[in-house]
């Protein structure tokens, strides 16, 4: 290994937290959401830790269902999204994929395969409007599935726009749509929980829950992290200063010249940037930390490289101090907020390039 550049990923973390979104809804099971590469996490060392207690695994497509099929997981696999195509279908009769269902191209091409799909979640448009029938046409594709024979179990399925705002009423007026569709159907389970909504209302008893941001011990609300909340924080991004040098006062830093030294201080340049998936957004003053002690970006993120100082003194760096970017000491939720983003966008866009270690009770 050279470039000094690694994300440790704590499965134990990643286990737990899956385990604390079942207590705090014990009478539902839980899909462990393992999208965009597990939420950049590893979807294939994920799944291979998780194997054996998750009810079920949960990806947005086909290739990664697939992926997780090829590394032996045999756990029941949902598609979020449902097929893109119908002769995917095929795909999930062979690998026995669960799937969501939301518009007709889905429905036709299901009832015209051979085979048979042991669940299949309908999605319902509840007021978000991206995907999903209307509460007039959920009773007619119910009707369809069931009587086709290709189907073991629907159920129906939302998701929340602004279950991370407890102050707004929308949760509770799209959880009064999705009953009173389930009214017209009669019985039938549910799906409606995110990370946001699994942590802070009420949903249906019984059904299906969705952990996905939490599993990682991120936070799905503004304001709190995800140690706040309860959860155990999965990834440790760290590197490494690769250069140190004094500036003066007056200084320009980096490309834009977008810091200015108000005084001479250490200036450290340490090996990551938006090459990596640091995010170029990052102002000067986003918070890390140099050999344990509190430090914070000075201009602007490089492709490769940041420039950082001490944020409270002038003690010597030396080459070689490790950098911790996000972790411990550095919530990914304070990096987001600094960059006009959040936590999820953080760590679903690292690229391939920082070394991934994992952490395990091995």
């Amino acid at each position: 290994m050279s470039r000094p550049l690694t994300a440790t990923v704590d499965l134990e973390a990643i286990l737990s937290n899956y385990r604390y979104a079942k207590q705090l809804h014990p009478t539902c099971n839980a899909f462990a959401v393992v999208k965009s590469n597990a939420y950049g996490h590893g979807a294939v060392r994920v799944a291979q830790h998780l194997e054996g207690d998750v009810d079920a695994f949960a990806v947005a497509t086909i290739e990664e269902a697939l992926e997780l099929r090829e590394a032996d997981i045999e756990s029941p696999i949902m598609l979020l999204e449902g097929i893109f195509e119908p002769q995917e279908w095929a795909l999930c009769v062979e690998h026995g994929l669960w799937s969501a269902l939301e518009n007709r191209m889905q429905l036709d091409s299901l009832l015209a395969q051979e085979g048979f799909i042991e669940k299949v979640f309908l999605k319902l448009d509840s007021g978000m409007h991206r995907l999903g029938v209307t509460k007039e046409q959920a009773p007619e594709y119910v009707k369809a599935l069931r009587e086709s024979g290709k189907v073991g179990e629907v159920i129906l399925m939302t998701h929340f726009a602004c279950a991370d705002d407890l102050a707004d009423l929308t949760t509770m007026k799209q959880l009064g749509y999705f009953e009173q569709t389930r009214q017209l159907i009669g019985e039938i389970g549910s799906s409606v929980a995110n990370s946001a909504a699994i942590m802070k209302w009420s949903v249906p008893e019984g059904g299906w829950i969705r952990p996905g941001i939490m599993l990682y011990g991120i936070s799905p609300f503004a304001q709190l992290s995800g140690a706040e909340l309860g959860l155990k924080p999965a990834m440790q991004l760290t590197s490494k200063v690769i250069s140190v040098r004094q500036v003066e006062a007056g200084d320009h830093v980096g490309y834009g010249y977008t810091y200015t030294a108000p005084e001479a201080h250490t200036l450290a340049t340490i090996a990551v940037g938006y090459g990596d998936g640091y995010p170029r957004a990052a102002e000067s003053g986003t918070p890390m930390l140099i050999n344990g002690r509190p430090a914070e970006l000075a201009g602007r993120v490089s492709m490769d490289m940041i420039t950082a100082k001490l944020s409270h003194s002038d003690a010597a760096i030396a080459l070689g101090d490790e950098v911790v970017l996000w972790g411990e000491g550095v919530p990914v939720e304070r990096v987001a907020t600094w960059s006009d983003t959040i936590g999820y966008e953080l760590v679903t866009r690292m690229t391939a390039r920082p070394h991934l270690v994992y952490r395990d009770a091995d």
